[in-house]
């Protein structure tokens, strides 16, 4: 598995959640909803071309199509 796509996805989280606090506190919570919601698209985009990748790679080891 790819070690560095999980550290990746873990500094996007740990990155979001500062940006979310600060946000909070000074009073602007819907852009810090915002925030969180452009590092889950982040990581949601991640994950989907992972999950094609994995899915090209058993259409190559089991020769579909």
């Amino acid at each position: 598995m790819e070690l560095d796509l999980i550290f990746k996805i873990a500094g996007v989280g740990i990155l979001v959640s500062v940006f979310h606090i600060a946000l909070k506190q000074a009073g602007k919570e819907d852009m810090a909803h915002l925030c969180t919601l452009a590092g889950f698209t982040i990581v949601l985009l991640w994950v989907v071309q992972l999950l094609g990748r994995l899915f090209n790679t058993v259409q190559d080891v089991f020769k579909l199509f």
